[in-house]
């Protein structure tokens, strides 16, 4: 088994190893996913090979999933390739996320040379820095081709989700099963353990954490199948507050089997939890309002709106629609 880091800011991920498909409206892009910055994957099929369902996949493109479980294609250009035991050294480093858009510097001040632009959620090794206290404000981080950098400290937040997954994924095994079976522990401690360690045990505390994380993303335009600052879709915000949280949900606008996210009744709905419309997903801030990413032509990016036709926010379309909540508690 082979696999990989992403190597670029934003990596798309393919639902076919074509870029583009032919629909009634015309060619349309295959867009599914975006990986970003030093988060993980397993190689299914490399560039060349033959995946299991017969395809012969070109020279330039790889098969790949996610640590979330998510399947796909990328240019292996964007991929840094390696084996078992450096991921394992490399996930078991001082990881750190992005919380906003940053640049990676070579020096510790502001007319460094940038050697990368990262986007939220990107992923970095924290280095040692004999010469920290020189360097107040900034943080030594290593960058996924062995080369290191600066990034000022108040960029970056601890990484609260496991990439573990990327070693047990197999055809079979759901989602939690494989996290779980990683992690040493049960599929229904999973969500435990993450609230336990990065928020005390406190329900309340990790429903706010959430709603704060998405709040982050207003005003970005949407972005099918995007997953950052430069644009982001519907699932890709939900899923984003809640890997960013430490919980790892599916990554498309449904309930699925082997997630944590579970249906629950409309009037047990509280802050955190996620609304279903069809082919559409919004977070639940409370009160009525929900925050998501909307295709709308009016808006057409992250925005605020209500599920009360007294609000001013309130969007008819959508509440006439709505046919689930999910929630992982």
């Amino acid at each position: 088994m082979k696999f990989a880091m992403f190597a670029r800011p934003v990596v798309t991920i393919y639902d076919l190893p074509e870029t583009t498909r032919e629909s009634d409206a015309g060619v349309v892009s295959t867009i599914g996913d975006e990986g970003l910055y030093g988060q993980v994957c397993q190689v299914r099929t490399e560039p060349g090979g033959v995946t299991a369902d017969g395809i012969t996949l070109p020279e330039t493109m790889a098969e790949v999933v996610t640590f979330y479980g998510y399947h796909g294609y990328v240019f292996a250009s964007e991929l840094y390739f390696c084996g078992e035991k450096e991921l394992q050294g490399y996930l078991s480093a001082e990881l750190v996320l992005a919380g906003r858009a940053t640049d990676v510097l070579t020096l510790p001040k502001v007319q460094g040379v940038r050697l990368a632009e990262l986007e939220r959620g990107a992923v970095l090794r924290r280095l040692p820095d004999p010469e920290a206290e020189a360097h107040t404000g900034w943080a030594k981080v290593g960058l996924v081709d062995g080369r290191s950098g600066y990034v000022r400290d108040v960029a970056l937040e601890p990484v609260r989700f496991s990439m573990t997954a990327v070693f047990t994924q197999e055809a079979g095994r759901t989602f939690d099963e494989a996290l779980a079976k990683a992690e040493g522990c049960k599929p229904e401690e999973l969500v435990p353990r993450a609230i336990d360690r990065w928020f005390g045990g406190s329900e309340e505390a990790f429903r706010n954490a959430l709603a704060e994380q998405a709040k982050k993303y207003l005003g970005t335009e949407y972005r099918w199948g995007g997953k950052s600052g430069r644009g982001i879709d519907c699932s890709g915000l939900v899923s984003s507050a809640y890997m960013q949280c430490g919980v790892l949900i599916y990554r498309d606008a449904k309930l699925v089997e082997g997630w944590p996210m579970h249906k629950i009744p409309l009037e047990q709905a509280k802050r955190g939890d996620a609304l279903y419309f069809p082919g559409h997903i919004a977070l639940y801030l409370g009160e009525g309002r929900y925050i998501h990413s909307t295709g709308a032509a009016a808006s057409g990016g992250v925005v605020i709106n209500s599920l009360e036709p007294s609000d001013p926010l309130y969007r008819e379309d959508l509440v006439k629609c709505l046919y689930a909540v999910g929630s992982i508690f």
